[in-house]
């Protein structure tokens, strides 16, 4: 559910030509009744006029934040009133996105940007998981998450940290997480789970907006990795226990923290060598049985789902 502060008609009209039919929408009439449709805990996504009352009150925000900590907050703002000032004390209130009336509210556009920002707040689930381990790991397990809706290839995503794919690999596999491709699609799981959090969205319409090739394909893939139906990942608690079902070898491990120097640095250099393949070449975001020798290693500790790659709908 996606809850809405939108005094006006015209911006209400382009955030709902942005979503899917079957999304719900609840339209709040000031902060009071927002704060009250998110103190319910269903939304997952809020979205509000940062100028709804004339001027930006960013303790009603910051309330937001309090009450509905899943949700992801975006800010819907007109250029000709925003203050430089304003923009800088919103961000500091954990806004993950920001709609520019004319600039990138066009229904393409802005519903990628909604996709974008509900991804980031999936990943605020994730974030406290990985507080603490080699920034290489930290970083790989978040872009996993808030850039589940691209096409990331193993490659890329070890580019996207500076780092080699064999590097990612085999830091991975030292942090008991799976290697690059996998942790591409248990990315795209967490983010589907979330979605999964919205009573009203279908299997089918997760599958859709996450671009898995089928809804059969996208119920394979949650019993292959996670072992639960999506109805039954719902029931279990969404995107909290898959992350858990993600984390479950490193916790049942008990390895200690991996963290050398501060703020998760790495403290050693990168001595792996890049593996090669150019952006691009493998647009398929494959399963455990297609993955390349110098994950082998790191594949054959988790369970190889299916002979089958997974690959992303055209």
């Amino acid at each position: 559910m996606i809850a809405a502060l939108l005094p006006s008609d015209v911006r209400l009209q382009r955030v709902r030509s942005a979503l899917p039919a079957a999304r719900a929408l609840v339209v709040c009439d000031g902060w009071s009744d927002l704060a009250r449709e998110c103190a319910r805990g269903a939304a997952l996504l809020v979205i509000f006029d940062l100028y709804a009352d004339g001027a930006p009150d960013f303790e009603r925000i910051r309330q937001l934040r309090s009450v509905a900590p899943r949700a992801a907050l975006v800010a819907y703002v007109d250029p000709s009133r925003a203050k430089p000032r304003d923009m800088f004390d919103a961000g500091r209130c954990g806004l993950e996105a920001l709609v520019v009336l004319d600039e990138n509210d066009a229904p393409e556009a802005l519903a990628g940007l909604i996709a974008r920002a509900t991804a980031r707040g999936a990943a605020a689930l994730v974030r406290p998981r990985v507080n603490g381990l080699r920034r290489a790991v930290r970083d790989a397990v978040l872009l996993a998450v808030t850039r589940a809706h691209e096409r990331l290839t193993p490659e890329r995503l070890a580019r996207l940290i500076a780092v080699s794919r064999r590097a990612l690999t085999r830091r991975l596999s030292e942090a008991e997480l799976p290697p690059p491709h996998q942790l591409l699609t248990w990315g795209r799981l967490v983010v589907a789970a979330h979605l999964l959090e919205d009573g009203g969205r279908s299997a089918d319409g997760v599958a859709l907006a996450l671009d898995f090739p089928s809804g059969s394909a996208f119920r394979n893939v949650c019993r292959r990795y996670v072992g639960a139906t999506p109805l039954e990942i719902r029931a279990r608690g969404g995107a909290s226990y898959v992350i858990e079902q993600l984390f479950a070898r490193r916790d049942a491990s008990g390895i200690a923290s991996e963290v050398t120097g501060e703020e998760g640095i790495d403290d050693g250099p990168d001595d792996g060598a890049d593996d090669g393949g150019e952006e691009g070449a493998d647009d398929e975001l494959t399963l455990a049985s297609d993955h390349r020798p110098d994950d082998a290693l790191a594949a054959s500790a988790w369970p190889a789902p299916d002979d089958e790659p997974l690959t992303f709908a055209s």
